[in-house]
């Protein structure tokens, strides 16, 4: 027997009832770490580069393409109409308009070259100037106009051009924004031109606005959102992705508009990439919508005129668009209107984004999560499920030198982690850490019952069959395909791919089998006793036992060692008896606990073991770290057991009703609905 105190620890336990991390501290994390991912944005609806992947490698039409990513929608057609855009690069700014025709202010008649300046100074009350540029406030022309109320109730005022029809590509015959420097505005930044009327609306504040008709709006946003030179691709296959974008764009902006317009905007989108990025018709001279460089996106809107996506009910759903999916879309559950689908397409050779690498600083992250201390290891313990390396990242653990920071992650825009970073997207990894599987564990209880959780499969129980008394716990072979459950009389009931190797039928031992181990080969296993007796079956060696010693209190647990070439016993005071290769790393066997030992379960090297007490208190000896505990909280339940995940970086606790309680890398899994009779834990191996 060895049972000894470890005097460093034992100071930690007198404290609260649960022991410091020991062992020698982890290497910090490396100063640069290299980030891989997988595509560009949310992944929500159509992938701009999945499409040109279709289009060019896989010669889809664009209807084929706008079915894969919208799945749950039909085609359908709208009558071409005016819109209302939010210029919101001149928020809360004077709006200086020009052009090199004539053109009107609310009836007031202007010469071409001559700049006006536009501004409100409350609802009801526009000033109209005639400047010379920024620094000029100008020459009053109309104070205090009334301006006019549009269906909003909100009041404006309009300049419009002499050429009505907006689908001309001659600059000369469109309005001209100035915009000026918000942090000095007598100083000129640019000159851009739009098709259709420029407008100032007072709300709270002034804005500019363009009204304009939806299918002159689209030939600015389409070569914005994807490159016009597309459309020459694979022979001109590209066209298909282009007016895929386009009837995805104007279909957006359909829904858009209606959900704006229902909190009661004036305008129906804004010019950013918050709706859809829209430039206008040039910018400084230089054409944005037509000529030689954007027939191609033009043709586009032109050829799919008044076509938008329709979901079955009728409705217009709000068709998003992203640049790279990384080879599967987001699913519904992740706020998509659309069902996942594998995206194929994405993978085209000419993608930048399908794969990436990125290189952050763990100073960075230190920043980011300073209660963490200096990063350790980042570790990825949760994923949707979706594609290579397990898809999109929906929980991280920072594990530090002060503490560990579990991040959840619901969805692409509740990603703290992606957003501090600048990574391209929610689907990556971290090469120089070892990724983290899908957990899962079983609960067994007295009756025979067994509870599946996470990713373990049930097998079955042993609530029907005979048996001489209740079970008492349950072990695992080397796969996950099954598992046993002991009685207290030593009875063993095989599942699912676990073999029957013996047990204890017909024979009488002098106390209560307590715990099984199972050996590592999953072709042998050993039972325990009370009394600190050891049965081994099947290629199970017997190394030694405590059947007879008189202990100071009953065996309660049994862990086997990595090798299958010794085992730990475990009793209710936290006397730890090491037998084999099982080294000894501390007990409490001599200290007065406040509540007994319930469980005990070893790292997977071998190098230390973890026991916990019915009231949540954990022990950590070895070079194991401490990862929390339940000691000193209110327990309404005991706690039943604990187990370790297979990275050996946390446990979970289990009560005796089946909740349990995660700790470091452990999942958090909903609490189950055993009830009451919980007596152990094993998770998957």
């Amino acid at each position: 027997m060895q049972r000894r105190i470890v005097s460093i620890l034992l100071a930690c336990c007198l404290s609260v009832q649960l022991l410091c991390p020991t062992g020698v501290a982890s290497a910090l994390a490396p100063d640069t770490i290299t980030v891989e991912g997988r595509g560009w944005g949310h992944g929500r609806g159509l992938q701009q580069w999945g499409a040109l992947g279709y289009a060019v490698d896989h010669f889809w039409s664009y209807e084929q393409i706008l079915q894969h990513y919208y799945s749950n929608t039909n085609s359908s057609a709208v009558a071409d109409r005016e819109i209302k855009v939010h210029i919101t690069r001149n928020n809360e700014m004077d709006l200086l308009i020009t052009s090199a025709m004539p053109f009107t202010v609310e009836g007031l008649q202007f010469l071409g070259g001559q700049i006006v300046r536009l501004s409100a100074n409350g609802p009801h009350n526009f000033n109209i100037n005639q400047s010379v540029g920024c620094f000029d406030t100008g020459y009053p022309i109309f104070q205090g106009h009334p301006g006019r109320m549009d269906s909003s109730g909100r009041t404006f005022i309009e300049a419009m051009p002499w050429n009505t029809n907006s689908a001309v590509d001659d600059l000369n015959q469109l309005l001209q924004l100035i915009t000026c420097d918000r942090s000095n505005p007598t100083l000129e930044v640019s000159r851009r031109h739009y098709r259709g009327s420029l407008g100032l609306i007072e709300q709270n504040g002034q804005y500019t606005f363009n009204r304009v008709l939806r299918e002159q709006y689209l030939r600015g946003v389409v070569p914005q959102e994807t490159p016009s030179s597309w459309g020459t691709l694979g022979g001109g296959t590209g066209m298909q992705a282009l007016q895929a974008q386009a009837i995805a764009a104007r279909t957006y902006l359909e829904a858009i508009s209606q959900r704006r317009q229902a909190k009661g905007y004036m305008t129906d989108t804004c010019d950013t990439i918050g709706c859809q990025v829209y430039l206008g018709a040039s910018a400084n001279g230089t054409p944005l919508d037509f000529g030689t460089d954007y027939w191609t996106t033009t043709a586009a809107v032109v050829n799919t005129a008044g076509q938008i996506r329709v979901a079955y009910n009728g409705s217009i759903p709000l068709a998003e668009f992203g640049s790279s999916s990384g080879g599967w879309t987001t699913p519904q559950s992740e706020l998509s209107a659309f069902p996942a689908v594998v995206d194929d397409g994405d993978d085209i050779e000419l993608n930048p984004h399908h794969l990436w690498e990125k290189n952050i600083q763990r100073s960075d992250v230190e920043s980011m999560y300073p209660e963490i201390g200096q990063l350790k290891e980042i570790k990825i313990t949760l994923r949707n499920g979706l594609g290579e390396w397990g898809g999109r990242t929906r929980q991280l653990l920072l594990r530090g030198t002060s503490t560990n920071t579990t991040v959840d992650i619901s969805n692409w825009a509740e990603d703290p982690f992606r957003r501090g970073l600048g990574l391209k997207s929610d689907w990556y990894r971290f090469p120089q850490f070892p990724e983290y599987s899908d957990p899962g564990f079983w609960v067994a209880k007295s009756n025979g019952g067994v509870l599946a959780v996470g990713t373990a499969k049930h097998f079955g129980d042993a609530k029907q069959v005979d048996r001489s008394g209740p079970i008492v716990d349950i072990a695992a072979p080397s796969t996950s395909d099954g598992y046993w459950l002991v009685s207290d009389a030593g009875e063993v009931f095989a599942f699912g791919n676990a073999v029957h190797h013996g047990d204890l039928r017909g024979q009488m031992p002098n106390e209560a089998v307590v715990a099984m181990a199972a050996h590592p080969t999953g072709n042998g296993y050993w039972l325990a006793t009370a009394d600190g007796g050891v049965f081994s079956f099947g290629n199970a060696a017997f190394y030694g036992s405590m059947g007879h010693v008189a202990l100071n209190k009953p065996v309660v647990g049994m862990e086997s060692t990595r090798s299958g070439t010794g085992y730990w016993l475990v009793a209710s005071d936290g006397g730890i008896f090491s037998f084999g290769d099982a080294g000894f790393f501390g007990s409490t066997g001599d200290i007065v606990l406040n509540k007994p030992i319930t469980s005990m379960t070893a790292a997977r090297n071998g190098q230390g073991y973890w026991f916990v007490a019915s009231d949540g208190g954990v022990f950590a000896f070895g070079s194991v770290e401490f990862f929390g505990s339940r000691g000193g909280n209110k327990n309404r339940r005991s706690t039943a057991g604990m187990a370790v995940t297979n990275t050996n970086d946390g446990y979970w606790l289990v009560w005796d009703d089946g909740t349990s309680f995660p700790f470091g890398d452990a999942p958090d899994f909903a609490s189950s609905v055993a009830k009451r009779t919980v007596v152990a834990i094993e998770v998957v191996p």
